[in-house]
């Protein structure tokens, strides 16, 4: 039998990948898949991407993928059965800017449901001249969390998720879309309005990425024609780099504050934690110590060190305080014992003063809420 010059390459054992390699062309195209499809699609990403990466995709051959059923569901198996099935009659649409045309592509022709050894698999055959829509990767490329793309629950958090990975990824937190191309690209009924595209798509992608990529994605319109918003700017900040931003902004605040406001304001930041009045007093009449006491509390607000379990404890070793010893206790002569009290030269109005720009630091970014 002569052989033919394009042979399947079959990958023997899925091997799952923390990171999804693929190329711009792929995500910046128009596609028709559902939520479930698009997971599907995600792992045979996973898988031809990194082999694109690892340098085993060969030119002019097919590609045979496998994906164990267990990788999209426990026991709703019916499901990856329907989505399966219907992902071979899904498009793919490509813009070529040369010329202003689309590329209309059916990539999985060949889909089918196999049981090996008690493992339900799905086997998808792409084409050798579809393969490189999909793991040509040249210079620029889109890469992203595996997990967090099959966490997302919306097909639109899904795309949006691709196009803010894709510029995250070269460091662009800023960019445009032309809202009729976004539409495109995202695959928006041709029915949906523009508030019905920013509600049902960008908002609901918006909320996902949010909570589950730790991604804040914000827009507003940077161009119009008339009242119609004919153009998008999109920001991109992640949840850890709000966190750096409210503490320096907190900083700021405090690099602004007289001695006195600031002790005031650390007798009500310690209330939060278990000091005793003798460790109270030592950091308040040391700078140093009240500074890095403040900045600690902003960093914890703010979601900086997730990782400190035992903010107590953390405090206290921050500060020198488990290396501290209380002082003797000194019997007055004629009165009770009293608590140390601060007494301060400015006047009711200045402390006031003081508490009101305290209040844009510590209440309105940083609200107290773990007063006990």
């Amino acid at each position: 039998m002569k052989k033919t010059d394009f042979k399947p390459q079959q990958l023997s054992l899925f091997n799952r990948y923390p990171t999804n390699y693929q190329s711009n062309l792929f995500t910046e195209s128009r596609q028709e898949f559902t939520e479930l499809e698009k997971k599907i699609v995600t792992l045979l990403v996973n898988q031809l991407g990194n082999m694109a990466v690892q340098g085993q995709v060969q030119p002019n051959v097919n590609v045979v993928v496998t994906i164990p059923y267990s990788e999209l569901t426990k026991d709703r198996y019916d499901r990856i059965t329907e989505a399966a099935e219907s992902l071979s009659n899904k498009r793919i649409s490509f813009k070529d800017d040369r010329n202003g045309q689309f590329i209309f592509i059916t990539p999985f022709p060949f889909v089918q449901s196999l049981l090996i050894e008690g493992r339900r698999l799905i086997e998808i055959k792409l084409l050798a001249d579809v393969v490189p829509h999909f793991a040509a990767l040249g210079q620029r490329y889109t890469k992203y969390d595996l997990d967090v793309m099959l966490s997302l629950t919306s097909v639109y958090a899904q795309r949006m998720f691709e196009i803010v990975s894709m510029n995250f990824h070269i460091k662009k937190m800023r960019f445009t879309y032309l809202v009729d191309e976004l539409r495109n690209i995202l695959n928006c009924p041709a029915t949906y309005r523009y508030v019905d595209f920013k509600i049902n798509a960008l908002e609901m992608a918006q909320r996902e990425l949010r909570q589950k990529a730790d991604i804040i994605l914000e827009w507003q319109p940077s161009r119009k024609e008339g009242k119609r918003v004919v153009e998008l700017e999109f920001e991109i900040k992640t949840v850890q780099q709000l966190a750096v931003e409210g503490v320096k902004e907190d900083a700021l605040i405090i690099n602004t504050m007289s001695p006195n406001e600031l002790v005031i304001k650390g007798y009500e930041v310690m209330a939060n934690y278990q000091l005793k009045s003798w460790q109270k007093d030592a950091i308040v009449t040391d700078m140093t110590l009240l500074e890095t006491l403040l900045r600690l509390h902003s960093e914890f607000l703010n979601g900086l060190r997730p990782e400190v379990k035992n903010r107590n404890k953390y405090l206290a070793k921050s500060l020198g305080l488990d290396k501290l010893k209380s002082p003797k206790a000194v019997t007055p002569a004629v009165h009770s014992p009293v608590e140390p009290q601060i007494s301060f030269a400015s006047s009711t109005s200045a402390s006031r003063s003081g508490e009101a720009k305290i209040g844009s630091i510590i209440g309105r970014i940083i609200p107290l809420k773990e007063s006990k």
